[in-house]
């Protein structure tokens, strides 16, 4: 792969189609990934949710989507992050990680993602750049444990966390 790297917000309907394309090459085994990727390309014409594209030479090769979360409204959930294979360790999720956290930061508190307990090497690249385990807990699929991780901005208010923990819970039971 070139080094000719180009990393933008989702603009349109095209490359929002492109990013559902290259979405579904990616499932890693999550239930009725096929409905969610439908539904995020829906949500994304629509505004409710946002992506960072990585491109190399035109080709899509990296994303990161979020929102705001449904129930918390001062915390940005990040729904998925996909890095090509052929790029893994270039940092291409961490750069796309910051855009995404640096993005309207008066928007939002703090962060929210997850990750499957698999995925030690997500886990560790959220966990240095100050991402906080919150709990473990199967959220999509009763047999794999998945890790919430939370990252609170500088003026988070204190106890934020208490009230998402016992909402992910209570869903995940």
């Amino acid at each position: 792969m070139s080094f000719n790297f180009q990393f933008r917000f989702a603009e349109g309907r095209k490359e929002v189609d492109q990013l559902a394309r290259f979405l579904l090459l990616q499932p890693f085994g999550y239930s009725y990934y096929e409905d969610w990727v439908d539904r995020t390309r829906e949500q994304l014409l629509l505004g409710y949710k946002s992506c960072i594209l990585a491109f190399s030479d035109g080709a899509l090769v990296g994303d990161l989507v979020y929102q705001p979360h449904k129930e918390f409204p001062r915390i940005r959930e990040l729904k998925n992050m996909r890095v090509d294979p052929r790029l893994h360790g270039r940092y291409f999720g961490m750069f796309m990680l910051r855009q995404a956290e640096k993005e309207n930061p008066s928007d939002f508190d703090a962060i929210i993602c997850d990750t499957r307990s698999d995925r030690p090497d997500v886990l560790g690249m959220l966990t240095l750049v100050g991402y906080e385990i919150l709990l473990k807990a199967p959220l999509y699929d009763r047999n794999v444990e998945d890790i919430v991780l939370i990252r609170a901005l500088e003026r988070t208010p204190d106890g934020i966390f208490a009230p998402i923990k016992n909402d992910l819970v209570a869903k995940a039971a």
